[in-house]
């Protein structure tokens, strides 16, 4: 691997270093470390089986225990009721947005209804059909008027009248 060092070496020659004389490294004396504390103590490790253990019952405990479970409880209620309106509002906006497309389909179906309705009923048509059946316009005979003393109310006034009173 290549280095600044042996680039330099190149440009400035390596016959300069093979002159200078190796490093002597003089040996020194080791450090003297100090003894590790307690290193002449020996621990005997022996295993212990506790699977026949029973706990002992402590009511302190079970109650502390139904506390924080009934704190829990109660705390998962105050939060689903604070939630529950959110949703009761995205849902009767989801219902609300339903109704109004259906409202929009129904207002689209009335209006060709309607307009299926004024074709059918238009007098040009009711001509060409009335034509194609050979129909005429009626004698001033044989039209009749409805009488009554109000709007709702009206008496039929039958040809031939005379005939069915004298009987």
């Amino acid at each position: 691997m290549a280095s600044f060092a042996t680039i330099v070496n190149r440009f400035v020659g390596v016959g300069e270093l093979a002159d200078v004389r190796p490093a002597v490294w003089t040996r020194a004396e080791g450090c003297r470390l100090r003894p590790i504390a307690n290193e002449d103590v020996y621990f005997f490790v022996k295993r212990i089986d506790n699977s026949a253990v029973v706990r002992a019952a402590d009511p302190a405990a079970r109650r502390a225990r139904s506390r924080t479970v009934m704190t829990g409880l109660v705390a998962a209620m105050l939060v689903i009721a604070g939630l529950v309106p959110t949703a009761y509002n995205t849902m009767a906006g989801f219902n609300l947005q339903n109704l109004r497309q259906e409202q929009a389909k129904l207002k689209q179906e009335a209006a060709l209804l309607d307009l299926e309705q004024a074709k059918l009923l238009s007098p040009v048509r009711l001509e060409k059909l009335a034509k194609s059946l050979k129909m005429s316009e009626p004698v001033p005979q044989q039209v009749h008027f409805l009488d009554g003393k109000n709007k709702t109310e009206a008496k039929n006034v039958l040809p031939l009248n005379t005939e069915v009173a004298s009987r």
